[in-house]
């Protein structure tokens, strides 16, 4: 084996490396293929162009050889061949009756490097409304693979194959169709369709996920998001309780919630900022309330300097939980733990967050003062149960409401 490869590599070092070219493509789809196709593209330089793309021409018609060769062989090409050269190739091997569909998707991945070839586009038109292979490979490229005035067109291919029945394909194209969405306006309008549309019952969570990750990326995709989320709450009654569906507007509502706060972590001020936007849009329908808090819960800025900002929008939330006392509780946990598990710079400023919980315990209102006891469980640990932190732990417990002090007695500064 290793002699065999040796020898291989020896070829293209001959007086006529090209003579060598049949040779060493002869095992482009076999155990040595690595050893060979590197040999090959060193001889391939000796080769006049002509010769060299007779050669591989040759080698990826229908029942040639083995498909793994005939991919290998189109690959070669692409890399080797004159631009002109290599697409005049690659469109003929696509377009061959026959041609097994791997190969064709070799086409594809292959042809993204000759898109200065109008034949090229036209093989990639083709491969965006074809089979799940060919699909497939058009989704696979990158925007930074492409030069950016390839970008825009390219993106509407991508909205193309978005346009496919296959569920398990529209998966794929969602998620890809967000790295494209700054060079294809409107086209987040795709994924608002398939989420919002109840006639459709494939894929809708594919598409809450991927519209969830691109909202702050772009101001397209952040409108659209809210269109989502305003179509979804006024529809949400729709077949209430049903012995086939119930309220499927609900659902992909609370899907769309979930899939936001599951991002949460990776946005940036930008993007917490939606995520209040998002819950406003929520908190002026009754019973989705829920959906609405966990949005505004997740927007909220505790490493923030600014404690009258952050007051504020603890109260904003703090009023959504009238008579909602268990509601109340989760949403003071949730605040509590991001609070409890924020490091470094992310954790915010103690002196800020302590002017913050002071406001919120001496009012008297239950859910603010829930939120006033978690933050002080938060910070009180974070900061080995400084002296402040005491003290307000202490005033916490003669709050009126029972399940304030219930938290608050719950904590102990220090075990006995």
């Amino acid at each position: 084996m290793v002699l065999a490869e040796a020898a291989l590599a020896a070829l293209a070092h001959t007086d006529r490396p090209a003579e060598t070219l049949p040779d060493l493509l002869a095992h482009a789809g076999d155990d040595r293929a690595r050893v060979a196709l590197y040999a090959a593209g060193r001889a391939a330089a000796y080769a006049r162009p002509s010769r060299l793309r007779a050669l591989l021409a040759a080698r990826t018609a229908p029942g040639t050889g083995k498909v793994t060769s005939r991919k290998e062989t189109v690959r070669l090409a692409a890399a080797l061949l004159p631009p002109s050269d290599a697409a005049a190739l690659l469109a003929d091997a696509y377009a061959q009756p026959g041609q097994h569909s791997d190969v064709r998707a070799a086409c594809v991945a292959s042809g993204t490097a000759l898109l200065g070839d109008e034949r090229m586009w036209e093989v990639l038109a083709d491969a965006a409304t074809g089979g799940r292979a060919l699909r497939t490979a058009v989704l696979r490229t990158q925007p930074a693979e492409l030069a950016p005035g390839h970008r825009p067109r390219y993106a509407e291919l991508v909205r193309t194959v978005c346009g496919s029945d296959d569920d398990e394909l529209l998966a794929l194209g969602y998620n890809a169709l967000v790295r494209w969405l700054p060079w294809a306006p409107g086209a987040a309008t795709v994924l608002v369709e398939a989420l919002t549309d109840l006639d459709r019952r494939g894929a809708w969570r594919s598409a809450a996920y991927a519209l969830a990750g691109a909202a702050p990326a772009t101001e397209q995709a952040a409108t659209a998001l809210k269109r989502a989320l305003t179509l979804l709450a006024t529809g949400e009654t729709a077949d209430d309780a049903g012995a086939e569906r119930d309220r499927p507007a609900r659902q992909r509502l609370g899907r769309l919630t979930e899939a936001l706060t599951d991002w949460a972590d990776a946005y940036d001020a930008r993007g917490r900022a939606l995520l209040g936007e998002a819950g406003r849009v929520l908190a002026g329908h009754r019973d989705l309330v829920p959906q609405a808090v966990s949005l505004l819960a997740e927007s909220l800025e505790l490493d923030g300097t600014d404690a009258d900002a952050l007051h504020a929008a603890l109260v904003e939330l703090a009023a959504l939980h009238t008579g909602r006392p268990a509601l109340a509780a989760r949403t003071a946990e949730t605040v509590g733990e991001r609070a409890g598990s924020a490091r470094g710079a992310d954790a915010g400023d103690p002196e800020t967050l302590l002017v913050v919980v002071a406001r919120l315990a001496g009012t008297g209102d239950p859910a603010e003062g829930l939120f006033a006891a978690e933050l002080t469980v938060a910070c009180g640990r974070r900061t080995a149960w400084a002296g402040p932190w005491r003290t307000q732990l202490r005033m916490l417990r003669q709050h009126p409401c029972g399940d304030v002090r219930d938290v608050a007695y719950a904590q102990v500064t220090a075990v006995e």
